[in-house]
C-alpha cells in the first residue's frame, strides 16, 4: 500500500526545465511594448521564486502596479510569445516520464497544480505525452487562488475526489512558494532540490522530504520512512 494517493506536482522547475524558456519570453514581450527589458540575471532570480506571472512582471518594473491596462496588455503579449516560440526551449527533466508512468502503474493519482497559465501546462504535457498520466492540472486563471493560498488544495483537489484525507497527499515543488502551499493546506512536502529554488531558504521551511532526483520519488511515495527528521 502506498503512503500517499495522490501527489501534486509543481510544474516549472518540477516537472519541465523551462527556465530557459521563460526568461527568452518575458524578456521579449517587454521588448515588444517598449519597455525596459530586464537582464536575464533578474529574470533568472525572478523565475526562481515560483510567483505569479503577473506579480513576476510587477518585480521586473514596478511601473506596472499602477498601470493595470499595461500590465494586462504585457501578460497577454508573454503568452502568446510563449505559445508561439517557447517548445524547443523547454523539457522535461530527465526520468520525469518514467516516474509519472511508474506512479500512475501503481495507483498513484498525479495532479499538477502551478502558478504557470493552464493553456501552456496542458501544451507541454500533450506536446510530452504525458498527458495520460496527470489526473487534473490546476494552474494561473482568472478568479483563482495562487500558490501559496491553501484554497486550492481545500475548495478545488479534495473536492475533486470526494473524501480525500490530507496524510494521503503530498506536494512535490522546487521553490519556497511550493512548501508554503504544503504547509498552509496541512499536507506533506517534497522539495524537488534539483529545481529553481534557493537551497538555504527552502531548507528552512523543513519541507518532510528532499529529493536530489526525480526518480527519488516513488521510493517516498510507497513509504514514509524516508521523511527528514533534520
Amino acid at each position: 500500500m502506498n503512503a500517499f494517493d495522490v501527489v501534486i506536482f509543481d510544474f516549472d522547475g518540477t516537472l519541465f526545465a523551462t527556465r530557459l524558456a521563460i526568461v527568452h519570453c518575458l524578456r521579449r514581450a517587454f521588448a515588444a511594448h517598449d519597455r525596459s527589458v530586464p537582464a536575464e540575471r533578474e529574470v533568472a532570480a525572478a523565475v526562481n521564486s515560483g510567483l505569479p506571472l503577473q506579480q513576476t512582471l510587477v518585480d521586473l518594473d514596478v511601473a506596472l502596479h499602477s498601470d493595470r491596462a499595461a500590465l494586462s496588455a504585457l501578460i497577454a503579449t508573454y503568452r502568446a510569445i510563449y505559445s508561439d516560440e517557447a517548445a524547443p526551449l523547454l523539457q522535461p527533466f530527465p526520468g520525469v516520464a518514467a516516474v509519472l508512468q511508474r506512479l500512475n502503474a501503481r495507483g498513484t493519482t498525479c495532479v499538477v497544480v502551478s502558478n504557470k497559465g493552464i493553456a501552456a501546462i496542458r501544451r507541454s504535457l500533450d506536446e510530452n505525452h504525458l498527458s495520460p498520466f496527470v489526473d487534473l492540472v490546476f494552474g494561473d486563471a482568472p478568479g483563482l487562488p495562487n500558490k501559496p493560498d491553501s484554497t486550492i488544495l481545500v475548495d478545488h483537489i479534495i473536492p475533486h475526489y470526494g473524501r480525500l484525507p490530507k496524510e494521503r497527499i503530498l506536494s512535490v515543488g522546487d521553490t519556497e512558494i511550493d512548501i508554503m502551499f504544503a504547509r498552509g493546506a496541512g499536507i506533506a512536502s517534497c522539495w524537488a532540490a534539483y529545481g529553481y529554488g534557493m537551497a538555504e531558504q527552502c531548507r528552512k521551511l523543513r519541507p518532510e522530504h528532499e529529493i536530489s532526483d526525480i526518480e527519488e520519488l516513488p521510493a517516498i511515495v510507497q513509504s514514509r520512512r524516508r521523511q527528514r527528521t533534520t
